[in-house]
């Protein structure tokens, strides 16, 4: 088991919310990473109801020995309802992901999926510029990462989404906003995908289908997802024995936590104040 840092009365706590929260792969490594880093906090998984999240962030408003607050499925859509401030990347994705509690106990939301998503391809060997990306799921993940890959220099991107008139609306927000990207909310018969990514809940169940059939997907460079449990969706798994390289959930969420610890003030330089506070 990673270490656990020393729980004290100056430890500040991270909860990281989420219904259900058996999944979340963070609290090991974020927490390995502030016992090595001997910074006086801690990251909980807590299980909220949805209906609970509003009660739950004006709570933490009022708790000073908290930094901020880590944000996972389903309630990044009522966390970005439910802060004081946005950063434009959350905004544009309607979701959040991670919170800070300013002192005066205002809630800045931002979202750092899209960004991690990229970074975690570039790991893997992959660059996002000038290719195909093909994307299932439009929801707050989905939206963070359309965004942050045309941002990155996509040349295409295919949204697949069920409800179609979300699709409809981001695919104009795409042409209005990058307006030399191609973008479509189906995949072109004679179109080659570069990257696949699955930015749905697809796969956390056994029982359901893939997110796309990976027969269109021969040309594919790499199939990645954001689920984080089962490891490798079968999804994933169907992919890599067909030959095509795949990246988990779990690569996404360790690209983002330097950015995360960072926004909490939890860095190096910050992690000596919150051992004073």
């Amino acid at each position: 088991m990673p270490p656990v840092p020393e729980i004290t009365g100056k430890t500040v706590f991270i909860p990281l919310i989420g219904h259900p929260v058996e999944q979340v792969k963070s609290p090991g490594p974020v927490n390995a990473w502030f016992s090595d880093n001997d910074v006086g906090a801690v990251l909980i998984p807590v299980d909220i109801f949805p209906e609970k999240v509003p009660a739950f962030l004006d709570a933490i408003r009022g708790t000073p020995n908290c930094p901020g607050v880590s944000v996972t499925m389903p309630h990044k859509q009522a966390a970005c309802a439910g802060v004081d401030e946005l950063t434009e990347r959350a905004r544009r994705a309607e979701a959040v992901n991670i919170i800070r509690r300013n002192a005066d106990g205002t809630l800045v939301g931002d979202m750092v999926d899209g960004d991690a998503m990229v970074a975690a391809l570039a790991k893997n060997g992959v660059g996002v510029r000038g290719k195909t990306v093909l994307v299932v799921g439009a929801g707050g993940a989905g939206m963070a990462i359309i965004y942050a890959l045309a941002e990155a220099g996509a040349a295409t991107i295919v949204v697949i989404e069920r409800d179609r008139a979300r699709s409809d609306r981001l695919i104009g927000q795409l042409h209005r906003d990058y307006p030399q990207l191609q973008a479509y909310a189906f995949l072109p018969d004679d179109a080659d995908v570069d990257i696949a990514i699955n930015a749905s809940p697809a796969g956390m169940d056994p029982a359901d289908p893939h997110p796309f059939p990976l027969e269109r997907l021969t040309k594919a460079e790499i199939v990645a997802d954001a689920v984080t449990k089962p490891p490798v969706t079968p999804w994933l798994e169907e992919a890599r024995r067909r030959g095509i390289a795949i990246q988990t959930g779990a690569e996404m969420t360790l690209a983002q936590l330097p950015t995360q610890i960072a926004f909490w003030g939890l860095d190096k330089a910050g992690g000596q104040e919150a051992k004073r506070r």
